[in-house]
């Protein structure tokens, strides 16, 4: 049976029906009101929602990141600019040595250099205090002189004590002859596991 004797047999009621049957078929099968299409829609936006989400969160992360590791940086700098000013290998004849340096560049006599103690710091247990007594013979303005080329030392030294007594009054255009006695103090770095390695008062 060809299409031509097909269409022949083919009745209203009969084409009615096929009608109906292919509308049906099309409703449900091919036919979309738009729902899935609006579901579809809908995913993807929440998809984009999603990834945007997780690139804000990223780059959060990437912000924190950066900001940890300038700051890390400038830790390690300021660190490092400290221990310059502390140095690990230091010692007694070192900071003797540069006190009677500066005592001879700014012109003073040093009549007396005694080591004292060295003991560690009590404000941090990773450093070590070293400590000299001196006595200098000289003008005012030597001492001043002496006092302010220990500053410029890049080290850090403290002045403890500091006095001042007139050994010869001035005479014409001679400075009157001032004695200095001081005690100076410098610092060594322990290390940074020097802490750990003290001994413990018995309970803790």
């Amino acid at each position: 049976m060809n299409f031509v004797d097909l269409m022949n047999r083919l009745t209203t009621t009969r084409a009615l029906i096929f009608g109906i049957l292919v509308a049906v078929f099309y409703y449900f099968a091919v036919f979309d009101s738009g729902d899935t299409q609006k579901a579809m829609i809908a995913a993807s936006q929440s998809r984009m929602t999603e990834l945007e989400n997780e690139i804000q969160e990223s780059q959060r992360k990437l912000d924190r990141a950066m900001v940890y590791k300038k700051t890390a940086a400038e830790v390690g700098s300021t660190i490092n600019k400290l221990l310059s000013l502390i140095p690990e290998r230091f010692s007694m004849p070192d900071l003797m040595r540069i006190v009677s340096n500066e005592a001879k560049v700014a012109g003073s006599s040093l009549e007396d250099i005694k080591p004292g103690s060295s003991e560690v710091s009590p404000v941090a247990k990773e450093f070590e205090e070293i400590n000299v007594s001196v006595n200098l013979n000289g003008s005012f303005l030597q001492h001043m002189v002496f006092l302010s080329n220990l500053t410029k030392i890049p080290q850090i030294l403290i002045i403890k004590r500091f006095d001042l007594s007139v050994v010869r009054e001035a005479k014409g255009e001679e400075a009157a002859v001032v004695k200095m006695a001081a005690d100076i103090v410098a610092f060594r770095y322990r290390g940074a596991t020097a802490a750990a390695e003290e001994p413990k008062p018995p309970g803790q």
